[in-house]
């Protein structure tokens, strides 16, 4: 009987015999065993025309011999590591069975494949083997007057990546085979996608450089724009023309890797843009008190323009100290001013107009008294505070009665809040997020904890009879309440200041009912955020 196994081959057993010429062993000795090239797996894993080493270990056996499929070849070893080009040891004339111990394989074609080896003994042996880390034994099934041990080798061979892509400039879908040029114009964006299948590629990278001109050197980093999204918008800000490119790769645990380049061959011309050059987005206040301003589409240097700015603080002009272009990105403006700011500040800012001109000479529109927002270093992990992850960084405590979820129903802000029901009858709903490192905080000063929240209209024991509380842990001592009566179908912010100096190691969330437990509801929750409180002096 044939025994199929999706094995890699696992080294048995080795025997080292006595070097004395004297020496008679007393009986014959058989056992089997065998050994790959690649280790241990449920698969061997390999590239389209790479090769596997299979060696038969067996001893005693009465017959031995190798098969593999009729698109495959034998090469004659030995091969250095080094050798790129393996057809120059092919044996010919081809054949698809090998008698010698040790064989190489090459694979010229993708798919499962199957590598074939039979051998017969005399007397019964067992294989001993270890698959995904189970071991396990086979034991010789009798064929007549032999014993037979037939074992086959599965053997995934990857095909060539092959690039696929669609690129879109606005509306329409380019011939980005052709050589004809692309026009785009300055601040707009094309689509690239990724549409490649074949070779089960693992990740892409789009590459966007300046062209070069007859005799121009290639510049220290010519890369002007990139991105890994398999659907890329890229934005084109400078005037000039442009290559573009992605880099198709295969990669993971186990798994072969591989890399193709695929240029793309109609090259890229960025005009002058058609709309206005203004204000597009939110102004923020960076970390470093650093207001930061952004237009849809890249500034020309300029200097001496701080005088056409007003930045007004909480109701007082204050001196603009200086106003620069963004060095890592050209669409921003920094302004910094002579006085510092606070957190609690109510910034305004507005342009009068002056001599700024976008990379493609358009002139800067000025704007009027545009809010700040200012900014939040917050402490908490972006997985947990915001849950756009959509992972589980949030998961039900030990002791949850209810029902703990991510949600794209209802969001404070992005796509995803966590979700914590609880029906009539049950004691409570829990949820708890451990973090990675825990916050250290700092002795004397004093924190501000907010998350926002929103009940479902339609819940029971929403009038302040049921409560929901946050705990940080490893401080029990602090327990942040809140109960429900507040207006239904709202988000809500939530905030208490905090003080203490035992780290945060995780958070604890939960809902207690009623004293009847009648308590039946959903309630969503987002933004959880803890920051260093700031007072204007």
């Amino acid at each position: 009987m044939k025994n199929a196994i999706r094995i890699l081959a696992v080294l048995a057993m080795l025997f080292v015999g006595c070097e004395d010429d004297d020496y008679e062993a007393p009986f014959p000795f058989s056992d089997i065993g065998f050994y790959t090239s690649e280790g241990t797996a449920n698969d061997l894993l390999i590239n389209l025309d790479q090769y596997l080493s299979f060696t038969d270990l067996s001893q005693g056996a009465v017959s031995h011999s190798w098969r593999i499929e009729k698109t495959d070849v034998f090469l004659e070893g030995p091969i250095d590591r080094t050798d790129s080009i393996t057809e120059q040891f092919i044996i010919e004339p081809r054949v698809t069975t090998s008698f010698d111990k040790t064989v190489h394989v090459l694979f010229q074609t993708p798919g499962m494949k199957k590598v074939r080896l039979y051998n017969t003994f005399n007397e019964m042996v067992t294989f001993k083997g270890n698959r995904a880390d189970v071991d396990y034994e086979m034991a010789a099934v009798k064929q007549g007057d032999v014993y037979v041990i037939d074992t086959t080798f599965m053997v995934k061979v990857y095909p060539k990546l092959v690039p696929i892509i669609k690129v879109r400039n606005g509306e329409t879908t380019v011939n980005h085979e052709a050589n004809d040029t692309i026009y785009i114009e300055a601040g707009n964006t094309m689509e690239f996608t990724d549409l490649s299948t074949i070779g089960e590629p693992t990740g892409r990278n789009w590459s966007i450089r300046k062209a070069l001109k007859p005799g121009e050197e290639v510049a220290e980093n010519p890369v002007v724009n990139s991105s890994g999204d398999s659907i890329a918008n890229i934005a084109f800000n400078q005037l000039g023309s442009f290559r573009a490119s992605m880099n198709l790769s295969r990669s993971g645990q186990n798994i072969p890797g591989a890399s193709v380049a695929y240029p793309i061959n109609a090259p890229i011309k960025v005009i002058p843009s058609s709309k206005p050059f203004e204000l597009t987005g939110e102004i923020r206040e960076l970390e470093d008190e650093t207001i930061q301003v952004p237009y849809n589409g890249e500034f020309a240097p300029f200097g001496g323009q701080e005088e056409f700015f007003t930045v007004m603080v909480n109701g007082e002009a204050f001196d603009v100290a200086s106003v620069e272009v963004n060095a890592d990105n050209a669409t921003k403006l920094d302004i910094k001013l002579a006085a510092p700011i606070y957190r609690p500040d109510v910034i305004t800012v507005s342009y009068a107009g002056g001599s700024i001109e976008s990379s493609d000479t358009r002139e800067a529109l000025p704007f009027t008294d545009e809010p700040v927002i200012m900014s939040r270093v917050n402490l908490i992990p972006a997985d947990i505070a915001g849950l756009e992850t959509g992972a589980d960084s949030w998961v039900p405590y030990w002791s949850n009665a209810g029902s703990v979820s991510y949600s794209t129903e209802q969001a404070a802000e992005g796509e995803y809040s966590l979700k914590l029901q609880i029906a009539a009858g049950q004691a409570n709903a829990e949820a708890s997020a451990p973090f990675a490192n825990p916050i250290i905080f700092e002795e004397g000063v004093t924190y501000i904890v907010s998350y926002d929240m929103y009940i479902a209209p339609d819940a029971v024991g929403g009038d302040g009879t049921s409560s929901t509380g946050l705990f940080l842990l490893q401080n029990w001592g602090f327990q942040f309440w809140n109960n429900f009566a507040h207006p239904l179908g709202e988000w809500k912010t939530h905030t208490v200041e905090y003080q203490s100096t035992t780290p945060l190691s995780q958070f604890y969330l939960r809902i207690l009912p009623n004293a009847e437990k009648t308590t039946d509801m959903t309630v969503y929750y987002d933004n959880f955020t803890i920051i260093e409180k700031e007072e204007r002096p």
